[in-house]
C-alpha cells in the first residue's frame, strides 16, 4: 500500500469586512495558532510539514544559542502573533528581537522584528509570500531571510533606505552571516539536515 501525501492549500475565511486583532481572538479557537490576519482578511494556516519543521528547529537552535551566549537579545519561533498594523498580524516562522527593542515583546509583538526568517511551505503562494515581504519592508524589519526547503537555498535581504534588497542568495554549500546578529554565521546545509 503507497501512502499518498495530499498538498495542503491555504483556507481564506471569506469575509465582507476588514477585521482588527480583537476580531481575530474573538472569532478563531483560543490557543490556536493556525491563524493570521493579513490586509483585514483572517488566513487559516495549514500546520507545516516535516521538512519545514526540521529547517524551523535547526534554526531556532543555532540563532537562539548564539543569542544567548552573547546576550543580544530574544528569538522567537511560531506560532506568535506581531502586529504591524491593526489589520496585518502574521506569524514568521522565527524572529529575533535585539535587547535594545524588547519593549515590542507585549502579550503579542507589538512591531518589527529586527530579523524575520520565513520558511517556504508548499502552501505559500507567491502572493502570500510577497505580501509578507512587503509588509516586512514597509513595517521596519531590518534583515529578512527566506528560506526555501525544497531547493535548499536562502535569500537574504537588507533593508536599506526603506527598501529590501537581495544581499545574498545562498545555496547549501554556503556560508550564512547575519548583518543584525553581528557576528552570526552558519553553514546553509546545517539548516536542512
Amino acid at each position: 500500500m503507497t501512502a499518498t501525501l495530499l498538498k495542503p492549500r491555504i483556507k481564506i475565511v471569506k469575509q465582507g469586512k476588514q477585521y482588527t486583532y480583537d476580531d481575530l481572538v474573538r472569532l478563531t479557537p483560543p490557543d490556536n495558532g493556525n491563524y493570521e490576519l493579513r490586509d483585514g482578511k483572517i488566513i487559516f494556516m495549514p500546520s507545516p510539514l516535516v521538512p519545514h519543521q526540521i529547517a524551523s528547529g535547526n534554526l531556532h537552535i543555532e540563532l537562539g544559542a548564539f543569542a544567548k551566549k552573547d546576550k543580544l537579545g530574544r528569538i522567537l519561533a511560531a506560532p506568535m502573533d506581531v502586529r504591524f498594523t491593526e489589520t496585518d498580524i502574521v506569524q514568521p516562522d522565527l524572529m529575533f528581537i535585539a535587547n535594545d527593542r524588547l519593549g515590542i515583546i507585549q502579550k503579542i509583538v507589538e512591531g518589527a522584528p529586527d530579523l524575520v526568517i520565513e520558511i517556504k511551505s508548499e502552501s505559500n503562494t507567491p502572493k502570500e509570500l510577497g505580501y509578507k515581504k512587503f509588509l516586512y519592508e514597509t513595517g521596519g524589519v531590518r534583515e529578512y531571510w527566506l528560506v526555501d526547503v525544497e531547493a535548499k537555498t536562502v535569500k537574504q535581504y537588507l533593508l536599506l533606505n526603506e527598501e529590501f534588497h537581495l544581499q545574498h542568495q545562498l545555496s547549501s554549500s554556503d556560508t550564512l552571516h547575519s548583518a543584525v546578529m553581528e557576528g552570526f554565521e552558519l553553514l546553509t546545509a546545517t539548516i536542512f539536515e
